[in-house]
């Protein structure tokens, strides 16, 4: 192989490398993906405003149904948490509104599909059956979140999510402890959180869908491309050697 062939061999392979990484993501992208917002706060990122919009909905149904623990529960203990996670929401509620309108974000004002439809099930529901569904609701609901709002306290750049975030992971952390106490958490309760009627896949670990997605696209090149680059470098380790042969005279 002449040198010139061998130079436009190694180029091409550039090329065709260059265009297999472009979509993965960089180490300087900022966490949550996409672009940063600046606000009268500070700038924001896609993944601090998923956790406004998370808290919020929280409070949307974690609030009415701990005021109704308790007249419906039958266990004292769940009417204690009850009235405990009633309290705790509407001081998140409060605090997130607040938040949220001086960043300019938008939150909603009803709870979504799943929530609904668990407080459908906790409302049709008295005595011993709706402490098994609050406790059970409850717990793969916060366990849903807590991974998030990690995240957010974690890689967040603006100082006033931060702290938002750390105020949150300590009343999540302590809602969950306050749930697994009634002693009626199972492996629903554990799982990802589903939509009443619905079931829960066996062995499910509870994780954050936001997160999940955002992490594939950062977990480097695929195998394909990995094997790729190897015989790109066998074939160029090659063409270096023959170009470096010692060429001997034919007589």
């Amino acid at each position: 192989m002449s040198a010139k062939r061998f130079s436009a061999f190694v180029l091409g392979l550039l090329v065709l490398f260059s265009s297999a990484f472009a979509g993965t993501a960089r180490a300087d992208d900022p966490p949550g993906g996409g672009p940063v917002e600046q606000t009268p706060l500070g700038p924001i990122t896609a993944l601090d405003k998923d956790l406004l919009v998370k808290v919020r909905l929280a409070g949307l149904w974690e609030m009415p149904m701990g005021e109704e623990a308790k007249t419906r529960a039958a266990s004292q203990r769940v009417k204690d948490v009850g009235a405990q996670l009633a309290s705790d929401h509407m001081f998140l509620d409060e605090r997130v509104v607040r938040l949220a309108g001086q960043m300019g974000v938008a939150l909603p004002d009803e709870a979504n599909a799943d929530q609904q439809s668990w407080m459908a099930e906790m409302r049709s529901r008295t005595g011993a059956a709706f402490d098994d569904s609050f406790a059970n609701r409850l717990r793969a609901a916060h366990g849903s979140i807590f991974p998030a709002i990690g995240t957010v306290r974690a890689n967040t750049r603006n100082e006033a999510i931060r702290q938002f975030a750390q105020v949150c992971n300590q009343i999540v952390l302590k809602h969950m402890t306050l749930l697994e106490s009634t002693n009626m958490v199972t492996d629903m309760g554990l799982s990802k959180p589903v939509a009443a009627g619905a079931q829960p896949a066996r062995g499910t670990v509870t994780a954050d869908p936001l997160r999940t997605s955002q992490a594939v696209g950062q977990t480097g090149p695929n195998p394909l491309t990995v094997l790729l680059m190897c015989l790109a470098g066998a074939v160029v380790t090659l063409g270096i050697l023959r170009l470096l042969r010692p060429k001997t005279d034919v007589k």
